[in-house]
């Protein structure tokens, strides 16, 4: 679902990825993982059914909704154990931090995703643009939303690729967006929260 901007479509083992603007499609890279457990940790928010949804295991979820000021230690002692991780950090982590979790993350081989402040990450993932579908002039049923996600870095499955997906679509699924719906542009007053937070 996430090939157009993921290499193969999943995240290699080992690597960091940096999520910006979407807590939906953090949750998106958790699908795939068949029968190997993830870790979701500092995001509280989360909505594990909504993973599920995209197609992620809910009873292969490890949940850490507050670590609290041993963060770096919970994540360390999950990847080693888990095909991913994700996280939140409280605070831009010092470059100490960064990286030890990188190393242990490519020792481990444990996907790394953060929704934060990190230097040097394999790959970079954007919401620049967010588009709902099923409003009218206030009334209706929120039915997907429409996001123009961009990807970077060295782990891209190209150089600034950008492309729109169902984020979710109707279905709840993620999928690419080949038709553009009736839709009102996200503005922070106005936009719903449909997925996870």
């Amino acid at each position: 679902m996430l090939h157009e901007v993921v290499p193969e479509g999943g995240l290699r083992p080992g690597s960091v990825t940096v999520v910006e603007g979407s807590p939906a499609l953090a949750l998106a890279l958790t699908a795939g993982l068949e029968e190997r457990w993830c870790a979701v940790v500092g995001l509280p928010e989360a909505h594990i059914p909504a993973a599920a949804s995209m197609g992620g295991d809910p009873m292969r979820v490890l949940l850490v909704d507050d670590p609290g000021r041993r963060w770096a230690d919970v994540v360390a002692a999950l990847t080693d154990g888990c095909a991913l991780v994700l996280t939140r950090p409280p605070d831009r982590p010092a470059p100490q931090v960064v990286r030890r979790l990188t190393a242990l993350a490519r020792r481990n081989g444990c996907a790394l995703v953060v929704t934060g402040p990190w230097e040097g990450a394999n790959l970079r993932l954007r919401v620049e643009e967010g588009r709902w579908s099923g409003l009218g002039t206030g009334t209706g049923h929120l039915r997907g939303r429409r996001a123009l996600v961009v990807s970077s870095g060295r782990g891209a499955a190209g150089p600034g690729r950008r492309v729109w997906l169902w984020l979710p679509a109707p279905d709840g699924t993620v999928a690419p967006a080949t038709e553009i719906p009736e839709a009102i542009p996200e503005t922070p007053s106005r936009a719903p929260v449909a997925v996870a937070g």
